[in-house]
């Protein structure tokens, strides 16, 4: 199996503090891997680590084969990773549409779909994104995010503080995009989230990996138990 994203024996963190050190985890086209751990383990840290939005100390990120591990932030989202911070990535003096807009290559059809799945945006098209609710600003974050036409969907908690129609709109959101080749990282908390999408899931602690290993191997017990170690 062919994979979009290798992540080898990545180490880093913050300035002198290692977070993360020797993990490795690679994704297929297609697949939803999932990042789970408790809080403060870790899981934001390697989000940003794959985004560029931190340097690593040590090992690669190659995205299809070439290495992206000195790339920017820039750099990575141009050749392909899409990201959705935990922090909302809205601009919060713009509307909803100019917003949607700053996307340059969007996925046309996904961002109809969207629309279509959100009824609460295509009315409020014009509207200041600052004025809608922490919850609305953080789907509008998603879909544009969703709508990057990126190569890999790089989420970190996209259903913190979200209704679970809206969660459930997510899930298929994310499932369709996954079966035309995009792969999806997803740092979650939520397991049944995580269990109705994920492939494959990589426990995180403070000690590193715990596993990685596909989702039909697990049961909901055995990841209820790395959340409450």
């Amino acid at each position: 199996m062919e994979m979009t994203l290798k992540l080898i024996e990545i180490s880093g963190g913050y300035g002198q503090r290692l977070v993360h050190e020797n993990i490795s985890i690679d994704a297929a086209s297609g697949e939803v891997i999932a990042i789970i751990g408790r809080n403060g383990t870790g899981k934001t840290t390697l989000a940003k680590l794959i985004a560029g939005e931190l340097p690593l100390e040590s090992g690669q990120i190659r995205l299809d084969g070439e290495e992206i591990s000195l790339m920017r932030q820039w750099q990575r989202a141009k050749n392909g990773i899409a990201y959705m911070p935990q922090t909302e990535m809205v601009f919060d003096k713009l509307t909803v549409a100019e917003n949607l807009a700053l996307n340059s290559n969007s996925d046309i059809e996904t961002y109809e779909l969207a629309l279509k799945a959100f009824p609460v945006f295509p009315s409020r098209m014009n509207q200041v994104a600052g004025s809608m609710s922490g919850g609305e600003r953080k789907l509008l974050g998603f879909i544009r995010t969703i709508i990057f036409g990126g190569k890999v969907l790089l989420l970190d908690e996209p259903s913190e503080g979200v209704q679970q129609e809206n969660i459930d709109l997510m899930k298929q959101l994310i499932i369709r995009s996954c079966s035309k080749g995009v792969t999806c990282i997803l740092c979650e908390q939520n397991l049944s989230f995580v269990l109705d999408v994920a492939d494959r899931i990589a426990a995180i602690d403070s000690s590193g990996l715990l596993f990685y290993r596909p989702v039909k191997e697990l049961t909901r017990k055995d990841l209820v138990g790395v959340l409450s170690v």
